[in-house]
């Protein structure tokens, strides 16, 4: 019965202009999927963060891990050396995580990098302050990328700095536009 209301479907649409319809559930189904692999990410990179943290974790965290937009999480003790990177890092900048944990995030930087705001990153981090701006960043392969970062410091629960995560997103521009960014 399934069948034959099928080809009598199919048969119907065949003999119309109006096949777009099988591509309009497909968009819908795609972006529903999209947005699934977007929520099992973010909850996956919760829950290593945590079990890194531990007691450091809270639910603020959570709301940032689910407000910002990001292409991949760097994990950093007080001193800046990388514990953590979401598996988005090495899709972004070519490293594993093997290579970049033990590293300060500044092995990204390169000759282009901004040195103010490399100054400023320092500085806010200094003090404890969140960060929020784009700076160039180099690939393993040595193409540079501009991207946007967002520090946050992460206290314990005795309000003493305890770590640092780091959320970064590649902005997508062309080769010309980083170069006039660059000069």
């Amino acid at each position: 019965m399934l069948n034959k209301r099928w080809n009598s479907i199919y048969f119907e649409m065949k003999g119309s202009k109006k096949n777009f319809l099988p591509l309009a559930s497909f968009d819908i189904h795609l972006e529903n999927y999209q947005s699934l692999v977007n929520e099992f990410r973010r909850n996956n990179d919760i829950s290593h963060i945590k079990s890194i943290i531990n007691d450091s974790w809270t639910t603020e965290l959570t709301k940032k891990v689910f407000q910002e937009d990001y292409d991949a999480i760097v994990l950093t003790d007080t001193n800046q050396k990388i514990l953590w990177v979401s598996d988005g890092f090495r899709d972004m900048t070519g490293y594993s995580k093997k290579y970049a944990v033990g590293k300060r995030p500044s092995f990204l930087q390169g000759e282009e990098t901004s040195k103010s705001v490399k100054s400023q990153i320092r500085e806010e981090l200094f003090y404890n302050h969140t960060f929020s701006g784009s700076l160039i960043n180099y690939r393993k392969n040595g193409e540079p990328y501009l991207c946007q970062i967002s520090i946050f410091p992460i206290y314990d629960a005795k309000e003493r700095l305890d770590n640092f995560i780091a959320f970064e997103k590649e902005i997508s521009v062309d080769k010309p536009r980083i170069d006039r960014y660059l000069s």
